[in-house]
């Protein structure tokens, strides 16, 4: 039994590992990936855009910000089997706690029917929304879940330009021996098209 390097979780076995960690998932394995690729993106850049995404809009609804990173902690079991989850979502703070009430009243109405994990992580999960939604209310900074989110963004969007960057290599085209090189021959020119 381990926990993943990324989000804590336990497991029993790991079928993903790399240097920097063993992980429950490819997707936990990939974020951590994109955290130690944004170490190097420069510190002014990186908290310029938390800034820029704790005051923009709410992707939720579009009110005005500021808008965080919330977490939904919800929990549901029959008999033998509980399910338990911590789901973090960009949002504003209206968003973020509507969220947190749904996912309070779920774990209360069908939380409690397993054992011995749903009476035990009933609560739990309960008062872990309790204290999101009033641990917020104090805080006016931007948190380390947001700017964790924006260095996975930020090293995606590194990631993805410089996959752009490098030059597709062009197919080999093999002509037989004795044969003359399709130079000049107008079924390989490339088609412009008239406007």
């Amino acid at each position: 039994m381990g926990s993943c390097s990324y989000c804590d979780t336990l497991y029993l076995f790991s079928s993903k590992s790399d240097d920097y960690g063993q992980y429950c998932s490819a997707r936990c394995q990939l974020a951590t990936n994109l955290l130690v690729r944004s170490r190097g993106i420069e510190p002014a850049e990186i908290e310029r855009l938390v800034q820029e995404t704790y005051h923009s809009n709410c992707p939720r609804c579009g009110g005005p910000g500021p808008i965080d990173v919330h977490k939904a902690h919800q929990v549901w079991s029959v008999v033998f089997l509980t399910s338990w989850s911590s789901k973090p979502q960009l949002s504003c703070k209206g968003c973020g706690t509507k969220r947190q009430i749904s996912a309070m009243i779920t774990s209360f109405l069908f939380g409690w029917w397993g054992f011995p994990w749903g009476l035990g992580m009933t609560p739990v999960q309960i008062v872990r929304n309790v204290i999101e939604m009033a641990g917020r209310s104090k805080s006016n900074t931007p948190t380390r879940l947001l700017e964790k989110y924006v260095r996975l963004n930020a090293a995606a969007r590194l990631m993805q330009s410089s996959e752009q960057a490098t030059p597709a290599t062009p197919p080999i085209i093999n002509t037989p021996p004795g044969r003359p090189e399709p130079q000049g021959d107008e079924r390989y020119m490339p088609k412009t098209v008239a406007k």
